[in-house]
């Protein structure tokens, strides 16, 4: 990156590489050169954002995470936002003006998103067309579509070209990622289809709407399918633990929130242990993922939310219960799975899921990489596969016309994995290996462990939820408003709002307020 010419740089690295280490060190390196005195880290969702906040506070950088647009540019305290495509697109000029103010590292994560709708796109365009410089980082490799991204370049065949691609092969090999296992389920499916009883395995070619439904019929939270599957699950999770890892945890991706609740509950009963319960972007569950990423528990039920960029290193088995079907959403799905931790020696990960014939060749072709990360000097490039097109069949279709009845007893069908993988992961370290081992053992011995940095904005969240309070004593006691108090501290602080208050600003308020109530 340091010898790119150009003012935009994709990076696409395989789900679980490390991209976020990556940006925030490129982003450590320009702040400290003087090259930009901001960074903007733009991601799909918000609890993304908060945790790309709390990863850059570890590098002392401070970013603010999901600022609103009405509270305008951030403090001069922080080093910048952590934002969503969403509200980026929601008040460009916001945007654009504080990027024309300081100069600007712009952070795209998974900028697949702002071709999502064609809105978003020409909007983050606006907003930091004038940015200094551009890191794009991808988990899954683009696809041609009908929405470019934006300060992505394509070539004649619409395919976009990546400045540094990093693959699964070589990540295997770099032991940044692990090996991993697919587990298709067979079994016999029945369900009533616009007034017809229908019946089929997962081996019987059917159209496409029906295909769907008797993949709907396998996920069924009541069916024997689904409960054969949860029961493997655990039972596999148990064998992990067992073997090494202790603490080793699995995850669900279901279809909706009442599946999840549906399966949450019925793997409760067969594990005995009621699972963390996470949906798309609702209060809290940011905390509540971080909570299940530091403990022991062993399973977590989700909706989307932890599909894409959430890092939860521990996981080790996961159960694909959802009839999403495409390449990305698949590719996403699999990186929660596969980022290594320093130990066990040896991390085979476990996906559960339908013999599905589409799913089936996604699986297919990640283990086909896998094969390749055997040849540690690979040649050429791995030729793209097609992009799998899944609109919902069910979409606009006449109520009533279908109905999941049963699902027969699970039964595995053919593990998609290589015996050979595990050569990846010799009984004995390779010399750097050990070299490296040996110098972390090293370095713990000898430091004392640093106490944890509160961030900037938690210290800033923090001071606002208590200045909030303050006030509201205050405005008790001397029938004040609370947004009289407000104004009269702002201007004794010289802050021109709270939203825009320097932590100092809000400590010098605080102690202010306190002392009013002390007298």
């Amino acid at each position: 990156m340091r010898a790119h010419s150009g003012t935009s740089f994709l990076a696409s690295a395989t789900p679980a590489a490390g991209k976020t280490t990556f940006g925030l060190n490129i982003a450590h390196r320009m702040l400290s050169a003087g090259f930009v005195s901001r960074v903007v880290v733009a991601g799909p969702t918000t609890h993304i954002c908060r945790q790309w906040a709390a990863d850059a506070g570890r590098y002392g950088i401070d970013l603010e995470p999901n600022r609103p647009n009405s509270d305008g540019a951030e403090s001069e305290d922080f080093h910048g936002v952590a934002v969503t495509y969403q509200t980026i697109a929601a008040g460009p000029d916001t945007h654009r003006l504080a990027a024309a103010r300081r100069p600007t590292l712009l952070i795209a994560d998974e900028p697949h998103h702002m071709g999502d709708q064609a809105a978003w796109g020409l909007r983050t365009r606006r907003a930091f067309d004038g940015a200094r410089f551009r890191l794009l980082l991808s988990g899954t490799p683009f696809r041609s579509d009908n929405s470019a991204i934006p300060w992505v370049s394509y070539d004649d065949d619409g395919i976009s070209r990546a400045d540094y691609t990093y693959g699964y092969p070589q990540a295997l090999v770099d032991r940044v990622c692990r090996p991993i296992t697919f587990l298709p389920y067979d079994g016999e499916m029945e369900w009533v289809s616009d007034g017809r009883l229908r019946s089929a395995d997962f081996d019987l070619l059917l159209p496409a709407v029906e295909s769907a439904r008797r993949l709907r019929t396998a996920l069924n939270p009541e069916g024997e399918w689904m409960g054969e599957v949860l029961r493997d699950g655990d039972a596999r999770l148990s064998e992990v633990r067992g073997g090494g890892h202790p603490d080793a945890g699995g995850l669900v991706i279901s279809s909706d929130q009442d599946h999840a609740r549906a399966i949450a509950a019925r793997l409760a009963s067969i594990s005995g242990e009621q699972p963390e319960l996470v949906m798309s972007d609702e209060p809290g569950a940011s905390r509540r993922i971080a909570d299940f990423a530091a403990s022991d528990r062993r399973w977590l039920v989700s909706v989307l939310m932890v599909s894409e960029g959430v890092d939860i290193p521990r996981l080790r088995v996961g159960v694909y219960a959802t009839a999403a079907r495409t390449e990305l959403f698949f590719r996403q799905v699999v990186g929660r799975f596969i980022r290594a931790t320093p130990g066990p020696r040896r991390q085979m990960s476990y996906l559960l899921m339908p013999a599905d014939s589409r799913l089936k060749a996604l699986a297919h072709e990640i283990e086909l990489e896998r094969r390749h990360a055997l040849d540690l000097t690979p040649t050429g490039e791995e030729e793209e596969g097609e992009e799998f097109d899944d609109p919902d069949p069910e979409q606009g279709e006449p109520g009533g016309g279908f109905a999941a009845l049963s699902s027969g007893d699970a039964e595995l069908d053919e593990a998609i994995m290589s015996e050979t993988a595990l050569q990846l992961f010799p009984t004995d370290d390779p010399p750097r290996a050990k070299k490296a081992i040996a110098l972390a053992k090293s370095a713990a011995g000898s430091e004392a462990p640093e106490p944890e940095r509160e961030s900037a904005y938690a210290a800033r969240e923090r001071l606002r939820n208590e200045r909030s309070r303050l006030v509201a004593n205050v405005a008790r006691q001397t029938s004040k408003s609370h947004r009289e108090i407000q104004a009269r501290i702002n201007r004794a602080t010289r802050a021109r709002s709270v939203a825009s208050a320097t932590i100092e600003q809000l400590e010098r308020g605080n102690e202010m307020l306190r002392r009013e109530l002390w007298r």
